[in-house]
């Protein structure tokens, strides 16, 4: 039983990933008015870090579990989610 709980909480949060890392993605190639209204104004630092995030949220999402204990810590949701949520606040909130 407790293996169909933690496939379905992994899915889950694969899901998660994969559609946070798609909507970032949809912003900011479709509207990207919404990081910046002209290139001088855009916050570099800020959006580097959303990408970041963005970039590990689609490795997790997409499945690839690397052998290294560190590569698998950095793409996880553990540090993707906090990551683009970080990002998304110097870029759009801030």
């Amino acid at each position: 039983m407790s293996k169909t709980v933690g496939g379905i909480v992994r899915g889950l949060t694969r899901a998660v990933s994969l559609l946070a890392a798609l909507g970032v993605a949809a912003v900011v190639i479709l509207y990207p008015r919404l990081v910046a209204e002209d290139s001088s104004s855009v916050p570099h630092g800020w959006l580097v870090l959303l990408l970041m995030g963005m970039s590990a949220a689609w490795v997790h999402g997409f499945g690839f579990v690397p052998e290294n204990r560190i590569l698998r810590v950095l793409f996880s949701p553990v540090v993707a989610w906090p990551v683009m949520l970080i990002g998304a606040w110097g870029v759009f909130l801030r």
